[in-house]
């Protein structure tokens, strides 16, 4: 399924950016044909593929460069929190078009990141390389031609190479290094491989070889790119900045836990789900989660965006209160979860605080968790599945046991489903602590059950209320 790259629209930091300016693809004569699978695309995200493909055709080459190497490499591992990214418009020096986390970055540690006018290896081989090889990549060459040529810019009385720091900056481009931690710049003489997001898919590419030992210096074509490839040869991947990338270089605040009633106890022993009538409040939340491998993660990835469900049921009420004969079901969309790929490595539990059911009845005998993984897709993705009900439509009352079923559908825009799993109320409860197939997590003292939905790892918190019948 094709990926929809609209990141530009909601990118409000960006200069001015070549794709507006830019001549069709009939337009264009480029060196070589277009792969058939470009063919399908829009002409904006056309646009982005051909820009991130001739970049890192050129990055290639200027790696060649030991010193530039080093300078990258540094730039990542002083931006970023996940040693793996940095945007080219701060490789630059380019305040204007950097994101805000690297702008923020770069205020607090001024004296020893170089800015625009200080020395920058990186920066200084990209420059001179383009400016001498330019010709050789005719997207940019053209790009670079309109960007100059625009009223605003004519009236400018500055440098070819000011010019060109100013137009690489604006493209909103990042260079994202899988795996950088296993390489050192100082020491490497290997090859390195050079790729982009091809957007049309999102688990292999194709990517360009280059040596550092001499040899052909424009390169050759690596057939097949993906993350397994990029684990043990050092890749360097051209991207297109997204709030994504903001996003995972911030904190983000803590999920404050949902307020249970005041006379609620935390529920620290298993128990027989009988002994919690209906008129008991049984207040669930998921406190923490963890994701336990990376097989969820997309084409050189550096996040896993987890989107939770919870399907459930409800008995149907007439208009004048009384019980039909039925139910209902209901389907609850938790906020969005996101893990960095050392989240994953070292399996660190985030906290959450999920409300996950605010009172789970009797009735409720069974829940369904539902795990879909988010990404720049287009369209939905769908999942259904079943819920058991404990409700005794003749006596009209609720019980313990199932005695009807009802099926649930979840949509969720932009994603993958991955998997579901039914929690019945007698299970969750059987075992509220105490090590099962995944052990326990230790909280407060307590050690709780951990469950699983796919690679999803959790624990329930129980807070009991006991009402009098």
């Amino acid at each position: 399924m094709k990926r929809n790259r609209s990141h530009f629209s909601r990118i409000l930091f960006l200069g001015p950016l070549l794709f507006s300016a830019c001549l069709p693809k009939e337009e264009l004569q480029l060196t070589q044909a277009d792969p058939l699978w470009t063919q399908t695309l829009p002409l904006d995200e056309w646009q982005q593929v051909e820009t991130a493909k001739e970049f890192s055709q050129l990055l290639g080459e200027v790696m060649q460069d030991k010193e530039a190497r080093v300078t990258l490499s540094a730039h990542i591992q002083q931006y970023d929190d996940f040693g793996d990214a940095v945007s080219l418009a701060t490789l630059l020096g380019d305040k204007q078009t950097m994101p805000p986390s690297e702008l923020a970055t770069l205020s607090r540690v001024r004296n020893t990141i170089s800015s625009r006018t200080g020395a920058n290896p990186f920066r200084e081989a990209l420059l001179q390389h383009s400016l001498e090889r330019l010709d050789a990549f005719p997207f940019l060459e053209r790009g670079l031609e309109t960007f100059r040529d625009r009223p605003e810019r004519a009236q400018q009385r500055v440098s070819l190479q000011e010019e060109l720091i100013t137009f690489f900056a604006s493209q909103g481009l990042v260079i994202h290094f899988p795996y950088e931690e296993r390489f050192n710049w100082q020491t490497y003489a290997g090859s390195i491989t050079t790729t982009y997001d091809p957007i049309i898919r999102e688990d292999w590419n194709e990517g360009f070889l280059y040596s550092l030992t001499g040899g052909n210096s424009k390169g050759s074509l690596v057939p097949f790119v993906d993350d397994e490839y990029s684990l043990d040869h050092a890749t360097l991947v051209v991207t297109y900045l997204d709030e994504d990338f903001n996003e995972m270089n911030t904190t983000p605040p803590v999920p404050e836990l949902p307020t249970p009633a005041a006379d609620a106890v935390i529920l620290n022993y298993n128990v027989n789900h009988t002994s919690i009538s209906q008129a008991d409040i049984l207040f669930s939340t998921i406190p923490e989660v963890k994701l336990t491998k990376r097989d969820y993660i997309g084409l050189f990835g550096r996040i896993v965006k987890v989107r939770l469900y919870r399907g459930s049921s409800k008995v149907k009420v007439n208009f004048d209160g009384t019980v039909a004969a039925g139910v209902d079901g209901d389907t609850y969309r938790y906020d969005l979860i996101k893990f960095s790929k050392d989240d994953i490595k070292l399996e660190r539990w985030k906290t959450v605080n999920i409300q996950f059911d605010p009172d789970w009845d009797m009735t409720e005998n069974s829940q369904q968790f539902f795990l879909f993984t988010e990404h720049n897709l287009t369209g939905k993705a769908k999942a259904n599945a079943g819920v058991k009900v404990g409700y005794d439509f003749i006596k009209k009352e609720p019980t313990a046991e199932a005695t009807a079923s009802v099926n649930l559908e979840v949509e969720s825009e932009s994603s993958r489903f991955r998997v579901n799993t039914e929690l019945s109320r007698r299970s969750v409860l059987a075992y509220v602590v105490g090590a099962t197939d995944h052990g326990v997590r230790t909280r407060n003292g307590i050690e709780y059950n951990v469950k699983n939905v796919g690679l999803l790892h959790f624990y329930f918190e129980h807070r009991f209320t006991d009402i009098p019948d």
